[in-house]
């Protein structure tokens, strides 16, 4: 049975550290896992819908997500690895949580920036909230 793989991908350097070790240690597999690079725009402000309308609010967040998600698709794509690339809107955490569980994925991968300490804790990344409250392994690429 062919495993599903997250990669949350913000267009960091950081996330692309992901996106390259995947490219890198997946062919120590039996099977090539099928991959989904997911980004998550952020929600702009309510009252922005009164000067701009819905289709246009969509197609913002869909180039700027697709922007995001290019160099990590150029890295799996030059690897020989085809992703399936998804934007999506709202809080990121949870929308990568939702997405794992509603697609059935077996792992999120993700990289971090790797603050540690006090930093780590009052910044409460993205990956330390997956770590926390992912249904499924969630593996930190540094």
């Amino acid at each position: 049975m062919t495993q599903k793989w997250l990669l949350p991908i913000d267009g960091s350097e950081n996330s692309l550290h992901a996106a390259r070790w995947v490219a890198t240690h997946v062919r120590d597999l039996r099977e090539l896992p099928e991959l989904h690079l997911i980004n998550v725009q952020a929600l702009l402000p309510n009252d922005i819908g009164r000067f701009i309308n819905a289709d246009t609010i969509k197609e913002f967040h869909l180039e700027n997500g697709m922007k995001a998600l290019a160099a990590a698709r150029d890295e799996l794509t030059a690897a020989g690895l085809a992703p399936t690339l998804h934007v999506l809107i709202g809080d990121p955490a949870s929308a990568i949580t939702e997405f794992a569980a509603s697609h059935a994925c077996d792992q999120i991968v993700i990289g971090t920036r790797g603050h540690s300490g006090l930093t780590g804790t009052l910044l409460g990344s993205v990956a330390m909230k997956l770590a926390h409250h992912a249904k499924v392994p969630v593996l930190l690429v540094r």
